[in-house]
């Protein structure tokens, strides 16, 4: 069995809204992020990052943006979705010696599948360590907003459990001339000091992005952006397709 079919099933399963599921490229392609950003978001994949977005609209492409991202995952790494909550508790009961990332569709109050509420968005946060990471959204705007919602009753989320999330990114949705124009407002990456700190901002005015903070590494970072504009530029879009380039990059085939 390919063991790439399972993750792709449950990335797939994020998918609500109909359609294909869509790529890193094609939010690249549509304006939703630069290169640099995707570069940053890649590497930080690699490295085992765990993973929020966030959005208050419905709609504003918080849980594309997530699945765009897991689909960057370095090979060997099994995405379990958190359905029903108590496989967040099977996880903690075990060893952390498994690449894995747990996903939970949304944090958020709503009995639908994938969903966490109230103690199990502590425990699930509490599975970062090691191997394994966490990827998951929320209705919040801002960094301060999230971390008020993640830190305060019903939730209670410590602030050093917030700190080992290693990205951070918020989208922002609005009417365009032709159809709603969705951009990636702000990309915090963790500090490595239990903080984040960002590194872009979307400029509504000018519809570009600016970096807030120097990049760490920025040769090392130069090969996923590479990686990634070849992939734009040749028009590669399909998700799958992606992934299958994504992890034939990892392996060296670059």
């Amino acid at each position: 069995m390919d063991p790439e079919r399972p993750n792709h099933d449950q990335i797939e399963r994020l998918n609500q809204r109909g359609g294909r599921t869509l790529s890193i490229v094609d939010l690249i392609q549509a304006g939703t992020l630069s290169i640099e950003m995707a570069a940053c978001g890649m590497r930080a994949m690699a490295e085992g990052a765990s993973l929020l977005t966030g959005a208050r609209p419905g709609g504003a492409g918080k849980t594309t943006l997530m699945a765009s991202l897991l689909h960057l995952l370095p090979p060997g790494v099994r995405i379990v979705t958190v359905d029903p909550p108590g496989v967040i508790a099977e996880g903690l009961a075990r060893p952390a010696d498994e690449p894995l990332c747990y996903l939970a569709h949304e944090i958020g109050s709503g009995h639908w599948f994938g969903y966490i509420w109230r103690r199990d968005v502590a425990a699930f946060l509490s599975l970062i360590g090691g191997p394994r990471r966490v990827a998951s959204c929320l209705h919040a705007d801002t960094l301060e907003e999230l971390a008020d919602i993640l830190c305060s009753p019903p939730l209670e989320v410590s602030r050093e459990a917030l700190g080992r999330v290693g990205l951070i990114l918020f989208m922002h949705v609005r009417p365009g001339r032709r159809d709603y124009r969705r951009r990636v407002a702000a990309f915090h990456e963790a500090d490595g000091q239990g903080g984040h700190r960002l590194l872009y901002r979307w400029d509504e005015r000018s519809d570009a992005f600016e970096p807030a903070a120097a990049p760490r590494d920025a040769a090392g970072l130069r090969l996923y952006a590479d990686f990634l504009r070849r992939l734009a530029d040749e028009g590669e879009t399909d998700a799958q397709a992606v992934r299958r380039r994504a992890l034939a990059f990892y392996r060296g085939d670059r």
